[in-house]
């Protein structure tokens, strides 16, 4: 594989995941047809099960960056079917980030804040009139990124068969809002523009997926790029570290390969904050039926 990480250019040994036995995980037949991505093969599969450690997610993935940034070679994200055969689901987000290593980063992204400063940094108006070309930019190329995961999404979804399912499980109206949203299912509408307030960037990683996939077109990516950026001002290499392969590696075994990383929304209802939350509700909801 060859690599490039924000400008670096690096040379990837693949790891011999041939040796290694592959399991019959279910895997979506529609081809992908993301920009920058290559069909994912069995041994792919495995690797995913051991980044996320649940094999849902195999019924999805249908592609990998053409470009493979990890030191180790094993894939950072994949690219998902909207609507797996046979799953019951249908999937918001084109894109998902596997790579531990990253999505442990960008957790603590985002339980900085990271979500808010990029909203700040999308903002229409800076306060003090300074950065504008540069918001601009990044507000722009984020618009085009939605307008690509729609269209990709359309596309993908163009066959009557798919249409009806569509409908059948979300209706007309929530099935045309489901084609039209752009990254991380973002609703359309909301993307921000030059003539309106900038949207809700709604998830970090889901952009960081982007920028591995699409970051190598010019403005492209700029805020996957950004959001790079920022976790290398905090010391985390793209590349990842030297260790980190124990947690992508289905051949690696022993009492140190890391648990995978929780999923957000599971992990935010076991928060202090969010219980607190929901006992509150409670107790105003028996108070009105007193």
């Amino acid at each position: 594989y060859q690599a490039t990480a924000l400008g670096q250019t690096m040379l990837m040994m693949v790891p011999p995941l041939a040796m290694c036995p592959s399991s019959s995980w279910g895997q979506s037949a529609r081809p992908t047809g993301f920009p920058n991505s290559v069909p994912v093969l069995p041994a792919d599969l495995d690797v995913l099960v051991r980044q996320t450690g649940q094999a849902a997610p195999t019924r999805a993935a249908i592609g990998l960056p053409s470009t493979c940034r990890c030191r180790h070679g094993f894939p950072q994200a994949f690219a998902l079917d909207p609507l797996p055969a046979g799953s019951g689901r249908a999937n918001s987000g084109l894109l998902k980030l596997t790579c531990p290593h990253l999505v442990n980063a960008v957790d603590d992204l985002e339980d900085d804040g990271g979500i808010v400063t990029f909203n700040e940094r999308l903002a229409v108006c800076p306060p003090d009139g300074v950065g504008d070309e540069e918001r601009r930019r990044l507000r722009n190329s984020a618009a085009e990124a939605h307008t690509v995961h729609a269209s990709m999404r359309r596309d993908m979804l163009s066959s009557n068969d798919d249409l009806e399912a569509l409908c059948s499980k979300l209706g007309e109206r929530g099935a045309e809002a489901f084609l039209g949203s752009g990254v991380a299912g973002a609703a359309e509408g909301t993307f921000g523009s030059d003539d309106g307030v900038a949207g809700d960037v709604k998830c970090l990683h889901a952009w960081l997926a982007d920028y591995l996939f699409r970051g190598l077109e010019g403005d492209s990516a700029l805020l996957g790029s950004a959001v790079g950026a920022e976790l290398e001002m905090r010391g985390i290499d793209l590349n990842g570290t030297a260790a980190c392969n124990a947690a992508c590696d289905p051949c690696f075994k022993g009492s140190n390969v890391p648990p995978p990383p929780k999923p957000r929304n599971k992990q935010r209802l076991r928060t202090g904050k969010e219980i607190a939350r929901r006992r509150r509700r409670r107790e105003e909801e028996k108070a009105r039926n007193m």
